[in-house]
């Protein structure tokens, strides 16, 4: 029973993280959206449409914060868009590959955590339509996953990492719990 009140609780925890995530994304796509209309509105003359593969905002200081690309120009083969730290490290990363798949990835700020990996929460639609959103922690270990799997049944899975040879998964689902052992 008390394990019960446990997931009840993880998962209002989850929902409540899944909201602020959806904000902080609706946020960002307003603040985007701002700056065009704001460009439109201009009184410079500006033609009608204006084409291009890339586009890079930069800050008064002439840093680059926003890069648009069709493809990304870091050589990476998506169309997508990525916000720059002041420093220049990418924080928010949003990319659709050529197989339909779409991801977006957050990350945090330089000097925290394991410096190979930034990213800390990533979500995206799989190309055959499966959504999915991973939590990973400063080691840049994933330690949460919710997901739809091909039938799309919803399983929400938590990771555990006890030695270098094995990851435990607990997967809360439909039909059932199901406690898993990965090899790594």
């Amino acid at each position: 029973m008390n394990a019960d009140h446990s997931v009840v609780a993880r998962l209002e925890q989850l929902e409540r993280s899944v909201r602020r995530l959806r904000m902080v994304a609706s946020l960002a796509g307003i603040a985007l959206l701002t700056t065009w209309v704001l460009a439109a509105r201009s009184p410079q003359a500006r033609p009608d449409v204006l084409r291009a593969r890339g586009l890079i905002l930069e800050d008064a200081e002439g840093r680059e914060r926003i890069v648009l690309g069709a493809p990304m120009p870091d050589g990476r083969q998506y169309f997508g868009m990525k916000i720059l730290s002041a420093e220049g490290a990418e924080q928010f990363g949003l990319g659709l590959k050529p197989d339909g798949s779409v991801g977006m990835g957050f990350d945090t700020k330089p000097g925290v955590g394991d410096p190979r990996n930034r990213e800390r929460l990533n979500m995206g639609v799989t190309a055959t339509g499966q959504g999915w959103i991973r939590f990973l922690d400063n080691q840049t270990r994933a330690r949460m996953r919710i997901a739809l799997d091909s039938a799309d049944v919803p399983a929400v899975q938590f990771l555990d990492w006890p030695d270098a040879q094995r990851i435990l998964v607990r997967q809360v689902g439909f039909p059932r719990d199901t406690l898993l052992e990965w090899k790594r």
